[in-house]
């Protein structure tokens, strides 16, 4: 069964105009194991710091979220 997760990771190197500390991304997988990895692989991640934070989140905000990039939402943890 797929669940939704909400990952938020720090920050790599992505540009004058995305100084932020933190992104976040959401993910539909079936643990929060797994959405975390794949927040670890994603590009303007720092993949080699921890995680920031990781929680389950309801299918409404999973696509309330897929609306809009990551790259383009201000870090909302």
């Amino acid at each position: 069964m797929k669940r939704y997760f909400k990952v938020t990771c720090m920050r790599g190197h992505g540009g004058v105009q995305h100084s932020a500390s933190e992104i976040t991304f959401v993910f539909e997988t079936e643990n929060l194991l797994k959405a975390m990895e794949m927040a670890k692989r994603m590009p303007s991640v720092k993949h080699t710091r921890m995680i920031v934070s990781g929680k389950e989140i309801t299918k409404e905000e999973y696509f309330e979220r897929r609306q809009i990039s990551a790259y383009k939402q201000f870090p909302i943890a």
